[in-house]
């Protein structure tokens, strides 16, 4: 007996999910795709609320393979089709690894890694309530064959648009009829013409408008029809774009960024102009093309010596845009890297307006907006002036073809060789089949702008990840912190030419805690984010827990490693959202723990809406010690094994700095600890200090003796004077 799987709409517990993500993960590793098992089960809170189909898709495909709910049918756990994941009615999942020949199934039990049973399959039959089919997305690695193929795919967005393929199917269909029942109107006038009035015949003229206005309404719709399927196709494929390069720019590696934040905004927006391109009007003018050579057939049938003038009006239309387009190439670059450089000076403005305004310094970037205005303006106009240019000269050509038709053929019906009606249809024909090729004049008008936009996209997409597969990463679920770094070199970006720092040996045990000093510009910060994993090493040995740290999964370094940097701010929503970011299974005892530990719970407590206090963007509204209190709950939040610290205690007053202290080390327990500071009493929490100076390690030793030696005493009194002045 076959069964269909449950509905599609109903929504996964939190319990659920975490099961379905252990299973996704033991189902990679049989089939040996990489995958973060840790990063798996980051992200399956995030599906909440969400559909089952939905959530297990995006988890699948996060795990590197595709999902499948067949019908629960015994068939369907051949042993071919191994293994497979099924849910029972209780909610337990089990993960079917092999079926033998006696009917008995060897099983994973999820939740109970250990525990592999044998079931017979007409006892598990009842109880399944759902299955899983789980493949990888692709065929796995050769290192044979792997190097000659490149990550980044230059058809990259054509396999998103046309992964839809077989909807298209209906789409020819509809137009294929609709182009054949819009012959009805011209076969309609040239039976009248050449039959109907000379016979004087009613009742034929009756049954032929009759037909035709039959013809009409089914034309009508599936010109209706038509429309919506491409406009949800292309409402699809523009979803899927979208979603690809977001997230693909989420996830690029930080040497890899933009530097400049509103020219990588500007990249991003090129969306803008592909979702124009796939909008329904152009798929029409691209299935209708075909049906040109069509027309072509019937207007050569009804009246041969007419059939040139079409084909030539068709050449008369296209060449010229043909001919432009190196023309609108050249503009189509210029006005992206005008429109760049214009975001950009709106974004820094936006960003910095209130230190614009502190400086009086309002003329200066008005003077530069406008300045990048104008000279976008004027490339605009260009633009504008060529393509308005083609539109017209199509729109032109095709009004001349239906005189041009009645010019050449009313000397053949006087001389008898052709028929009125034959004319007047071929009129009309050559009317209607040239309406396409005036719409490809607007598509070759715009097409170097989209050709420049899917450049600007292919930049991006060229840029690493930090989350590609690679077979050679090495998952971990714990890391405890033991770093070692040897003749080290770091970078913050591919093209600097200066190195920020350098190491020729810096060990930290797991479960120390260690202060980082040095004057401005040191090389703290720099430390820290490479320890985080977030610089790239160009030279030496990174290590921790004896594993190269470029080697390990960067979302299990981030599940261990809590990084509160200088740059950390706060997102628009509410005040819970922002502090369960990073943990969205949180309750609010949980957070209020955490909030306790930063010093952030009166402040909180005191807000009439609580954890449900909106949150502008930046932490705008919030003083910078409650904004710092904020960004150190949402960190303490993840409860990480490693937590690096970058000024934690620089916005907070000395009272709640002295609680937050005394709460973090009891908080801290066996964790390793790292932090940059200037502030005297941070050193409360740590027992060894590293002293660095121009990007090179200078001192490093016991807190007490770093502090009594000679070379400490400059430092000492700065910092004395720092926190006077504090």
């Amino acid at each position: 007996m076959t069964r269909a799987a449950p509905d599609v709409e109903e929504v996964l517990s939190e319990r659920a999910l975490s099961q379905w993500a252990q299973a996704i993960s033991h189902v990679a590793g049989h089939y040996r795709v990489a995958c973060s098992p840790g990063s798996i089960q980051a992200n399956a809170p995030w599906f909440r609320g969400k559909s089952r189909t939905t959530a297990l898709t995006q988890l699948a495909r996060q795990a590197g393979l595709s999902f499948h709910a067949p019908d629960i049918d015994k068939t369907a756990f051949s042993q071919w089709r191994l293994p497979l994941v099924v849910e029972l009615r209780d909610g337990q999942l089990l993960v079917i690894e092999h079926v033998n020949d006696e009917d008995a199934v060897d099983v994973f039990v999820i939740e109970e890694e250990s525990q592999r049973n044998r079931l017979t399959l007409s006892e598990l039959l009842p109880e399944i309530l759902y299955v899983a089919a789980l493949r990888p997305l692709s065929a796995l690695k050769d290192s044979r064959v792997d190097r000659y193929i490149s990550r980044f795919k230059p058809d990259w967005m054509r396999e998103l648009v046309l992964q839809d393929i077989r909807p298209y199917l209906p789409v020819m269909v509809a137009t294929f009829l609709i182009n054949v029942l819009s012959l009805a109107g011209i076969v309609f006038s040239m039976q009248v013409y050449d039959r109907v009035i000379p016979a004087q015949s009613y009742p034929t003229l009756y049954v032929l408008s009759f037909g035709v206005l039959v013809a009409v309404l089914f034309g009508f719709l599936l010109r209706e029809a038509r429309t919506h399927i491409m406009d949800v196709l292309g409402k699809r494929a523009d979803m899927r774009i979208s979603d690809r390069v977001f997230g693909h720019a989420l996830r690029l590696r930080n040497s890899a960024i933009p530097r400049s934040t509103g020219s990588f905004i500007s990249q991003l927006r090129e969306l803008e102009q592909i979702r124009e391109m796939i909008t329904s009007s152009t798929l029409a003018t691209i299935v209708d093309l075909p049906f040109f050579f069509l027309f072509m057939v019937v207007l050569a049938i009804i009246a041969p010596p007419l059939a040139w003038i079409a084909p030539v009006a068709a050449l008369l239309m296209i060449l010229p845009g043909v001919a432009l387009q190196k023309k609108l190439a050249v503009l189509a670059n210029q006005a992206a890297h005008e429109a760049t450089l214009r975001n950009a000076v709106l974004v820094e403005s936006v960003q910095g307006l209130e230190d614009i305004k502190l400086m009086q310094a309002e003329n200066r970037f008005l003077q530069q907006w406008n300045s990048y205005i104008r000279i976008t303006g004027e490339s605009g106009l260009r633009t504008r002036k060529l393509t308005q240019g083609l539109i017209s000269w199509g729109m032109s050509v095709q009004s001349l073809v239906y005189a041009a038709v009645i010019m050449f053929g009313a000397p053949m019906v006087i001389e008898g060789s052709i028929t009125t009606g034959a004319v007047v249809a071929a009129s009309m024909l050559g009317s209607r089949m040239i309406a396409p090729m005036a719409n490809l004049c607007g598509v070759l008008a715009r097409w170097q702008q989209v050709k420049a936009a899917k450049m600007g996209l292919d930049n991006i997409m060229q840029l690493p990840t930090e989350t590609q597969h690679d077979d050679s990463l090495i998952h971990r679920d714990i890391l405890h912190g033991h770093y070692l770094f040897e003749n080290a070199q770091f970078r913050y970006h591919n093209d600097d030419q200066r190195i920020p720092l350098r190491l020729v040996r810096l060990e930290i045990m797991p479960g120390e805690r260690i202060a980082i000093l040095g004057r401005n510009g040191a090389g703290k910060s720099t430390l820290l984010q490479a320890m985080a994993g977030g610089l790239e090493m160009i030279q030496g040995d990174a290590r921790l827990d004896n594993l190269s740290l470029s080697h390990i999964d960067m979302a299990d370094l981030r599940r261990n490693i809590g990084f509160l940097s200088q740059n950390a701010r706060l997102f628009f929503g509410t005040l819970r959202e922002n502090l369960t970011l990073g943990a969205p299974h949180a309750n609010d005892e949980q957070i209020f723990d955490a909030l306790e530990v930063s010093g952030g719970a009166v402040f909180v407590r005191r807000l009439a809406k609580g954890l449900d206090h909106p949150i502008m963007e930046g932490g705008n509204g919030l003083s910078g010690g409650q904004r710092q209190s904020l960004l150190l709950a949402r960190m303490l939040l993840r409860s990480p094994n490693i937590v690096l610290l970058d000024e934690p205690s620089a916005s907070l007053d000395e009272h709640t700095e002295r609680e937050f202290i005394q709460r973090l080390h009891q908080w801290l327990g066996n964790r390793t600890l790292v932090v940059a500071t200037h502030r005297v009493p941070i050193l409360e929490l740590v027992e060894r200090v590293v002293v660095l100076k121009e990007g090179q390690l200078v001192m490093d030793a016991p807190k007490a003796q770093a502090l009594n030696a000679d070379r400490m005493q400059s430092h000492r009194r700065e910092w004395k004077n720092e926190n006077q002045s504090a």
